[in-house]
């Protein structure tokens, strides 16, 4: 999978360069009276001394932590804390059962799955059968049909994924047979003159989860603060609800100009309040990880946070929670009803417990 400039400007901040008024948020959900929630150090797992290093993402399943390790050799590592054993998965590379570029993790059932837009394929690791010897994960290629793709989960029998797509922000595949439907208009968003293809790329950066009876979807936008939720009927969504935090900080080229060689039409200003970290959930809520941050002031931190607010399955805001460590990642487990948590303090990354 070749990258378009769209793609480039979408995932890596390449176009944070303009410089209007600081954006104010619009939402009350990060001002409200909210709980403070405590931590402890979790079963004192030693992220250094199991050598995985920068990590950026967790998903915690019974007694698995499984970690995604971008800048690593290979790019997840599953570790058992009852056996204390650490397997490690998908080799960096484009070649077959190898990976490049990785910006999120999705539980669903068993099956961690993660989008990789280096490749454009899905790479899902089947928990009940990681330790098996001689075990590989399942790699499903998206960037078909010359669709580009940016994320995707599994939901049931099909893949759901949004990316650079003019047809609808939704993409529905099924990969036994190779069809595919597109549906849901984009949100409503700053510019009402914007193309779907302008829109396509302003929302390029997602992460999303479904529920466990794969009936509805959020999508959480990185960029922006966007969360989008959709019931799943069929090979057909549905949008049921779609909430914005701020305004977001913009710039639009609608056409490209004579005297440039790179072309920015969507550029992020270094005053836009970053959105969404993380996502994840129980049977009743979902679980959203704020930023609120601005590159302008935090640089290459801003995809980290310290507010969590819970929503239920219908968007509406339930709680807030505000964290004592900036984190990266958050993990529901309803085995012990917390949120297991990838802490990012002071150069120093360790999973902590937040007790609900």
């Amino acid at each position: 999978m070749k990258f378009t400039k769209y793609t480039i400007i979408a995932l890596f901040f390449a176009a944070c360069q303009a410089e209007p008024e600081m954006i104010e948020e619009i939402t009350p959900l990060v001002h409200t009276r909210a709980s403070s929630l405590q931590f402890t150090q979790t079963e004192n797992i030693n992220l250094k001394e199991l050598g995985i290093i920068r990590p950026s993402k967790l998903i915690r399943k019974d007694s698995l932590y499984i970690i995604l390790t971008p800048k690593s050799k290979y790019r997840f590592a599953i570790y058992n804390n009852n056996t204390g054993k650490l397997k490690r998965f998908v080799p960096a590379g484009s070649g077959e059962n190898e990976g490049l570029y990785f910006l999120t993790m999705n539980l669903n059932g068993n099956t961690v799955s993660s989008f990789d837009f280096g490749t454009g394929r899905l790479v899902e690791l089947d928990l009940t059968r990681y330790a098996t010897e001689g075990y590989t994960p399942e790699f499903t290629p998206l960037a078909t049909n010359g669709k580009n793709p940016l994320g995707a989960l599994r939901a049931g029998n099909q893949l759901i994924s949004t990316g650079i797509y003019t047809e609808g922000r939704y993409r529905c595949t099924n990969p036994a047979t190779g069809d595919e439907y597109f549906s849901v208009p984009y949100p409503e968003c700053a510019g009402t003159s914007m193309s779907d293809s302008l829109k396509s790329i302003f929302y390029a950066s997602n992460c999303m989860v479904v529920n466990s009876s794969n009936t509805r979807l959020a999508c959480a936008n990185m960029q922006y603060g966007c969360l989008d939720l959709c019931d799943i009927e069929g090979n057909t969504l549905n949008r049921v609800n779609e909430i914005h935090l701020n305004r977001p900080g913009i710039t639009v080229q609608h056409k490209r100009p004579r005297s440039t060689g790179i072309w920015y039409p969507i550029a992020y200003t270094k005053h836009n309040l970053f959105g969404f970290c993380d996502l994840t959930t129980s049977d009743d809520y979902i679980f959203a990880l704020y930023s609120g941050r601005t590159y302008r002031q935090y640089k290459g931190e801003m995809d980290k946070g310290r507010i969590i607010l819970v929503f239920d399955w219908n968007g509406t805001h339930v709680r807030t929670y505000h964290l004592p460590n900036t984190c990266s990642s958050i993990s529901y487990d309803k085995t012990t009803n917390s949120i297991y948590a990838l802490s990012q303090e002071k150069g120093k990354a360790e999973i902590i417990t937040l007790n609900l």
